[in-house]
């Protein structure tokens, strides 16, 4: 009887951990198992070009077809202090070499890559009740201005482009157009939604957001003389604590190739910068 029991209950641990859900990192091979989501953390100007990146990635490589992709679009300071406070996530995307160079010196991710750049641009709601039509137009006296905050990359490129622009419209520029400042957001994302439904009269953001918005804008553009030098530049790394390190990379390297620069053009974004 004791034989019996005993091969019953081996026979029944085997069955159980044949059952048990497989968690490698790579294709699923049946519909029982059970692979880890790979967590981004992207930077709230890649919230519309990354999931689209994602359906591409997956229908050049159909493998991974049925993994879950979860996104996590914030500015991108944010994203970082949520990365260092032990936020589970697998690759880092921001908009700012800035917090990417932070983040590999605190041994939060890897190396980052540059992956693209961007530009900055004004944008109007369509009706453009302010009556603005040229960057000078931005200083005058009631019209009202949202920006990123100071702590995010979209509020720090803006206010060295005002800086910039006090070179073509006077010393005083950059301080008229921060008085007319009635919003300073957390991400560019919050910026132009203000634009769009008509609560402010014009917003600083990225032209991968001027695009996005399409025809319910209406934009300013900022010569190229007066953008920052760098250019925003967006680094991309695995985190040191990535749970999916061979999807996540074979996902960054398509970002990083010919077909993901690709469409990262496409959605208004610059390629990314030549490394010398």
């Amino acid at each position: 009887m004791t034989r019996k029991l005993t091969v019953a209950v081996l026979a029944l641990v085997i069955a159980l951990v044949m059952a048990a859900p497989a968690f490698a990192d790579g294709p699923a091979h049946s519909s029982r198992t059970a692979l880890p989501t790979v967590n981004v953390f992207g930077a709230a100007s890649l919230r519309n070009v990354f999931p689209a990146m994602v359906t591409t990635f997956k229908n050049a490589r159909p493998m991974y077809k049925d993994r879950r992709f979860a996104f996590n679009f914030q500015g991108t300071d944010v994203l970082t202090a949520q990365i260092q406070q032990g936020a589970p996530c697998d690759i880092f995307a921001g908009a700012s070499t800035k917090y990417g160079t932070l983040l590999a010196k605190g041994g939060f991710i890897d190396t980052p890559v540059n992956f693209c750049q961007n530009t900055l641009i004004v944008i109007t709601p369509k009706s453009n009740p302010a009556g603005l039509h040229t960057l000078a137009d931005l200083a005058k006296p009631g019209v009202l201005v949202s920006i990123g905050d100071a702590a995010v990359p979209i509020g720090t490129y803006t206010r060295t482009v005002l800086t910039n622009l006090n070179g073509l419209y006077g010393a005083t520029y950059k301080t008229s157009v921060l008085a007319n400042v009635v919003s300073t957001e957390v991400n560019v994302s919050a910026v132009a939604a203000l634009v769009q439904l008509g609560e402010v009269d014009a917003g600083f953001v990225y032209q991968s957001d001027a695009y996005s918005a399409g025809t319910s804008v209406k934009r300013i553009a900022i010569p190229a003389a007066y953008q920052t030098s760098p250019l925003p530049t967006y680094p991309i790394a695995l985190t040191k604590s990535c749970t999916t390190p061979i999807i996540s990379q074979r996902f960054v390297d398509y970002i990083l190739g010919r077909a993901g620069q690709r469409i990262m053009t496409s959605y208004a974004f610059l390629p990314k910068p030549v490394t010398p």
